[in-house]
Formats: structure tokens, sequence, C-alpha cells
């Protein structure tokens, strides 16, 4: 399988890069001739970095004529149908997978048919390290010898990994020498004493040779002829015997078994260190895009806000971020050219130019209020304690210090007055440290929409978007209507949220005016027909939302009009975890246990919400920004050495379903570092100990839904694994 190295100068002649793995694929498409889109299918994650992904990806085979079948998927049971539905076609010739995939065995896992190839495009993080480091040659494709560089005499590998060079770090080079050493090298077994052993041994070592000269020999002629050379050996003279021994010094020798052991503990700490994220899929294809000279704004701003959505969720550190970022600033000026200082700058309707800017970590401020937008903001949370009235009160004693009266900060930013808005970085630089609030801001980059909508920054696009990918249809909203405060004191408040796009009529049936409740019109799951028909038409509905979700999101990335009129719904959606989030802490329904924190949502009005993977990790996220200070400075003085993370473990009841969605999250006691989630492998060993019914499908392997009657069983498996 050969592993793809990012662009750079510093690679050597025989270094594969993106290139060369794109190239193949277009090359194959030629060679096939055929105009249908089956031969290239594009299996992508229902993520926000799978969906930008797929959107440049798009892009470069729209350039270069090459047809292709994009089809999103939600998890592991719904991959293995598309995977067959996909390998059944006889025009199939290329398979991608975006943002999934890294932890499957993908050579065994994809039953590949002739001439198939497979590529991979994945930051979730451990990788299987068969993917990295095994072997997968596609010895028919004669004709395609050296066009990958995948081996001698036989054709190129049929998997293409693209990595992002972490791989070639020294750490990885001796987890790679531990796994090819205990992959390929033989162990150490039996006593050498024992002639018995001894000969069994020697027939062992002999049978891969054996089978290599052979070729096609079956099991049961291996296991005859390994019986005659015994009996042979048995009846020779000793210095057969010790000739055999000299002939037997070049092959391998077996592993002494503490070498052996020492090689497993490597392999094994890689896999127990936890999940993680790489570079972005979308950045990945972005840096192949600049190689192929095909880069321009919209797959520049595809790619910043991957990158940007890999840094609000916690996925990547700030060190990290600023790199990206570094990188970024280059391509902006490359590709916009600024005006000339002091030059008169005219409006124009057709500007799309992206330009850096410094970002507040207000919530969608810009197109709020500055108020909700402060009181919504995780970072401001957990320095002021904003879900008690004490906290409130000091957020309006900031904003008074500062100047700014609390009519101007509760209307729409937009009609604030100018020199407020000016004053605003000044003002929050000089006097929010006194409040705790020393990192406000980081850098980041904003895009123009001429006439339509006002610049929007990286941070808001991806609000709107992650929103529209999660709860677009499926779930029954209201959303302020746009107006005075909170929606208008004089226009009723609030309305019924409706996408109002095509795919979203289509799933939600009917006339497509409002978004209908997941259970159908009598409520009770038994859709309007009732019977049988109308039960399985609601769950083939409920399979679907995620997939309706993914096109709508898909279209908004470059529909003005939908990311404009999609802001109150993530405004609605971050009221709602604040609410939430909110409840747990005044209720103190939140448990400490030994080594992590946990909150259970059994009841309230968004628990249909927050039944959603990805919303219900946004919830744990904001508790745990929330709940940062107070947490790590308990943990301090209670343990004997300094906090390294902040595990945190959130459920909720599905209601309909009779199951509870799981979630943990590790934070860093440090706001902007990031630490490795270990929930994954606990989640999957609590549920074999406890025997609970669980299912892990998500390709986060840090989520797990599990029966409702077992929830209590699973936790306290959980904490003892934990421990």
């Amino acid at each position: 399988m050969p592993l793809l190295q990012p662009p750079s100068d510093d690679l050597r002649p025989s270094d594969l890069s993106y290139t060369h793995a794109y190239n193949s694929i277009v090359s194959r498409v030629r060679r096939t001739g055929g105009a249908g889109s089956a031969g290239v299918v594009i299996l992508a994650g229902v993520d926000v970095d799978g969906l930008l992904a797929a959107r440049i990806l798009a892009s470069l085979f729209k350039n270069d004529d090459v047809p292709y079948r994009l089809v999103p998927v939600g998890g592991y049971a719904e991959l293995e149908a598309k995977r067959d539905e996909a390998l059944a076609s006889e025009e199939l010739h290329t398979l991608i997978l975006l943002s999934l995939g890294s932890l499957l065995p993908l050579s065994s896992y994809f039953q590949l048919p002739k001439k198939c190839h497979l590529h991979i495009i994945d930051s979730h993080r451990p990788w299987n390290l068969q993917n990295l480091f095994g072997l997968d040659i596609d010895v028919d494709d004669e004709n395609e010898e050296g066009e990958g560089g995948g081996g001698s005499g036989g054709g190129e590998s049929r998997i293409w990994v693209w990595g992002d060079g972490e791989e070639l770090t020294e750490t990885m080079d001796g987890v790679r020498k531990s796994w090819e050493a205990l992959e390929y090298e033989p162990s150490d077994s039996g006593s050498d004493s024992d002639s018995d052993n001894e000969s069994d041994d020697e027939a062992e070592e002999e049978e891969p040779e054996e089978e290599e000269e052979d070729g096609d020999g079956s099991e049961a002629e291996g296991s005859t002829s390994r019986q005659d050379r015994k009996r042979r050996r048995t009846g020779s003279n000793q210095p057969n015997k010790k000739r055999q021994r000299d002939e037997d010094d070049d092959r391998p020798r077996r592993l002494p078994r503490a070498v052996r052991d020492a090689h497993y503990d490597r392999v094994q700490r890689y896999y127990e260190s936890g999940t993680s994220y790489g570079q972005s899929v979308a950045l990945t294809i972005y840096l192949l895009a600049t190689v192929l000279e095909r880069a321009d704004n919209d797959i520049l701003w595809y790619a910043i806000l991957s990158v940007t959505y890999q840094y609000i969720t916690s996925r990547i550190d700030r060190d990290r971020y600023e790199e990206y970022h570094t990188v970024f600033l280059d391509e902006v000026v490359r590709l916009n050219h600024e005006p000339i200082a002091g030059g008169l700058k005219m409006p124009n309707p057709d500007n799309r130019s992206i330009a850096k800017s410094e970002e507040l970590r207000f919530m969608l401020f810009r197109h709020w209020n500055l108020y909700d937008a402060m009181l919504h903001s995780g970072y401001v949370a957990g320095r002021m304690g904003i879900w008690r009235e004490r906290g409130r009160k000091k957020l309006q004693g900031l904003l008074a210090k500062m100047g700014f009266s609390l009519q101007q900060c509760q209307q729409a930013y937009a009609h604030m007055d100018m020199d407020l808005k000016r004053q605003l970085p000044n003002k929050l630089e000089s006097i929010a440290p006194e409040y705790g609030l020393v990192e406000l801001s980081y850098p980041s980059f904003t895009r123009a929409y001429g006439f339509q909508l006002s610049s929007l920054s990286a941070a808001d696009a991806v609000e709107v978007v992650s929103s529209l990918l999660d709860i677009a249809v499926g779930v029954r909203l209201e959303i302020d209507r746009a107006g005075g405060k909170n929606g208008g004191e004089w226009f009723g408040g609030t309305t019924r949220w409706n996408v109002g796009t095509r795919d979203a009529e289509g799933a939600s049936g009917g006339d497509g005016k409002e978004n209908i409740d997941p259970r159908g019109a009598n409520g009770d799951g038994s859709g309007a027909g009732g019977g049988e028909d109308g039960s399985g038409q609601e769950k083939k509905k409920e399979q679907d939302w995620h997939v309706t979700n993914f096109w709508v999101a898909y279209d908004a990335c470059d529909d003005v009009t939908l990311l404009r009129r999609s802001l109150p719904l993530a405004m609605t959606l971050h009221k709602a975890i604040i609410r939430a989030g909110s409840a747990l802490l005044d209720k103190s329904i939140i448990r400490s246990l030994r080594t992590f924190r946990l909150a259970i949502l059994r009841e309230g009005p968004d628990l249909r919400l927050f039944s959603h993977p990805s919303t219900l990790s946004r919830l744990a996220l904001w508790l745990v920004d929330a709940t940062r200070d107070r947490w790590a400075e308990k943990q301090s003085k209670q343990g004997n050495g300094k906090v390294k993370s902040l595990p945190f473990v959130v459920a909720c009841l599905n209601e309909d379903k009779g199951t509870y969605q799981v979630v943990g999250v590790t934070g860093a006691p440090e706001f902007g570092d990031v630490r490795k989630n270990k929930f994954g492998l606990a989640f999957q060993q609590a549920a074999e100990e406890s025997g609970a019914g669980a299912k892990l499908d998500m390709f986060d392997t840090s989520v797990v839904e599990v029966r409702q009657e077992d929830l209590q069983q699973f936790i306290e498996s959980l904490h003892l694994r934990s421990g």
C-alpha cells in the first residue's frame, strides 16, 4: 500500500505524493472511456470535514471531466451496505473514502475486484497499521505498471493511503518496525531441548519457503509434505541434521519472547493512546489543487472552513491551527489582491474576496446582538459563570465598564453605533483581562459576498454549515423571527424552522411547508397511514435524514441566500445548548466520579435535539469549557500532581428508540490545548464486560448508543475500566 506524502520540495524522486494518486485516477478514467458515473465512487463521511473535502474534490473532477458518484455515509452499518452496492457494479474502477475508514482493515474489509483501486483520505487517528505498512499489489494491472510506483514486475498497489507527513516521524518509525517484526518474522514457541518440538519448529520454518516455491499448493498437500519431511529427518543421521542447521542459519530467526513482548507493547500503546485528528481531509485535497494549479477562492475558502471547524471543536490545538493559518495567509495574499493603501474602495456586487481578520470568541456576533453573542460563548461562560444570575451580572458589568449601554448591546450588531463597534476590540483588550478573559480573539479570515450578505467569518460559516448538517431536517424547531429583541416584541417572536429546499421538502413529506415531527402526524411513530407500512416508511425517513441534511449543507456552501437564511438556525441551536447546559449546572445533575464527570439528560424540551451525536458532543464541549477552571483547580487540590486531562461523559435519552446516546470528550486544563480521547476503547471494553446492549456504529469511536435499561451497568463498567 503506497503511503502518499504531502507535496514538498524535499521529496525524493522515488517518493509518492498526492499528484501520483490523482493522476492514476484520471488515467484510469481515460482508459475505461465510459461516460457513466459508476466508475468513480466517493464515499464521504457525514461531517463538516468530509462535506468540504467532497466539494473540493468534485471541483477538481469537474475540471478534468471525470464522472463520479458521491455517496454520504453516516456509520459502519451504512458503509457496509454502500460498499456492497458499489462493488457490485462492473464499471467500478476507483473507490474513494473521505473522512472515514482509517481504523478499518481495508484489504480485507473491501474485497476489491480486479483492476479496482481504493483511495483513503481520513483525518481520524490512529491508523490501522495494516493500512500504513501492509502490502496489497494488483498483479493483474500489467498495463499500469510503473504508473503509480507500486512495485516492480506486477503492477501498482491497489490501496492508496493519503498521509499528512506524521506517519514518517521517528515515533511512527519505531511503531512500523515493531509491527513488521510481529507481522512478518516468526515467533518463539516451545523449547529447543525437545527433539520433537525442534523438528516441528524446523518444519514450520521450512513451510513458508515451500509455499513460495510451490505457489498454489493446497493446505492438505502442505500438511502431508510437512509430515513426510519430519519422518525423513527423524530417520536421518546426525551429520545431516547438522548440515541442515547450517543451511538454516541464513533464514529469519524466531524472535525471543521478551523482544516479541516489547514489540507487542509498543503497538498496543499506539492503539491505546487515544483518538485524535490529523490534517483535515479538505486541506489535503486543497494541497493537491495547489500543485495542479487549480486553486481558487472557493476551494481555498472550503479548506479554511475545515481547519476552522477542527479548531473550534477542539480537534486541533492552537499551535497547529496557527501553523495552518500561516499557510492560508500566503494563499489568501496570492489569490486576493488588496486595494492600494489610501485608494478609493468602490463597492462591488460581485466581490467574493477573502481577507484576514481577528475573530472574537463571541458566537455569530456580526449577525446577532453583542450581549447574546457573548452570553452563548463557551469561553465567556467558563470564565464568568453565566448560567448563574451572578455571572450574568458580571457580564453586564463588563459591558458597562467598557461604556456600552445594555440597550445598544441588545440590538442587532449591524445597527449598533459605529463608534462603539470600532472601539470594541481595544476596549476588550484593556478591560476584559480584569474578568479573566485573556484569550478573546484568534487569527482567522472573512469572506465578502457582495451586496447579498455582509462579510461572513470562517467561524460563522462553520456554525451555519454544521447546524444544517445536524438539524436541517428531522427535528421540529422554533427560530426567532426578524424584528426587535428576541425576534420582535410586536411581531410574535418565533416561527417554525423550514429550510425551504427541494431535498428537504422530499424528506419531510407532505407539502414541504414545515419540518414535520419524526414520530409522524399522530406523534406515536405510526405515520399518517398507520400500520406496518406507515411505520416502515417513518423508519426509512429517519435513516435518510442525515443524507438529506448532507445535501442541504452541501448546497449551502455556495448558496449565499441559504447561508443567510440559516443563521437563525445556528443561533437556536446554541440557545438550546445554553439552556440544557445551564439546567445541568444549576440543578447539580453532573456527578463527579473518580475518573470522569457524568451528566445524563432524561427530560427537557431538547431531548430530540441532543439525541444527535454531533449536537450532544457540542453540549459536552460547552460543559468542559464552562467548568474547566473550577474543575482543574479542584482536581489539582485533591491530587498530588498536575491535572493532565478533564474527561466528561454526557448521555441523552432517545425516547422513541428507548436508548441513550452517549458521548465522551477529553478536555485539557488549559484553554486551546487538546488531549487525545481515550473513551473509544473504554466504551468498547465497557460494553463487552457489562453485557449491555450497545451499538458502536459511528466513525467517531467516542460515541455509543446504549439500551435504556442497560445504561447503569454500562456506566459502572466504564467507571471501573477508566480507573
